[in-house]
């Protein structure tokens, strides 16, 4: 499955490329985007053919990050909320969209990837809020 991960930060934040690596090892293609404003249509366009979209934030980028995602769920593709914001504040991110990374993201994004690709359900992943309907 593709999945992008955008980033919030800047191009020296690290966890991107580690957790491309790491989906990369388990049969993902991974494209990671430091997101930059000026950029947006291109951010758009570039996720339009992805099967997955995690958008990760820290506490300094959060609003960023809502902007995207508010955008990104026009194109109806899943979009997860990771990061730190998402670990310290995850009943914020829910409001946002409806999957929230809150631990161990290669792994929990390694898994929801497997289990989107293979249509199967995804409400026992360990570290994965998803939004239900008491949640709206």
């Amino acid at each position: 499955m593709k999945i992008t991960l955008i980033s919030t930060s800047s191009s020296a934040d690290k966890g991107p490329e580690r957790i491309a690596k790491y989906l990369e090892e388990n049969n993902h293609k991974a494209e990671i985007i430091f997101y930059n404003e000026r950029e947006l249509k291109e951010t758009v366009e570039k996720c339009k053919s992805s099967g997955l979209i995690v958008v990760s934030a820290n506490v300094a980028t959060h609003k960023k990050a809502s902007d995207i995602i508010s955008i990104l769920k026009k194109i109806k593709r899943p979009v997860a909320y990771a990061g730190i914001y998402a670990a310290l504040y995850p009943k914020e991110c829910i409001k946002e969209t409806d999957l929230v990374i809150l631990a161990k993201p290669e792994n929990t994004i390694n898994i929801l990837a497997n289990k989107l690709e293979n249509f199967q359900r995804i409400s026992d992943i360990e570290n994965l809020w998803f939004k239900t309907s008491k949640d709206y």
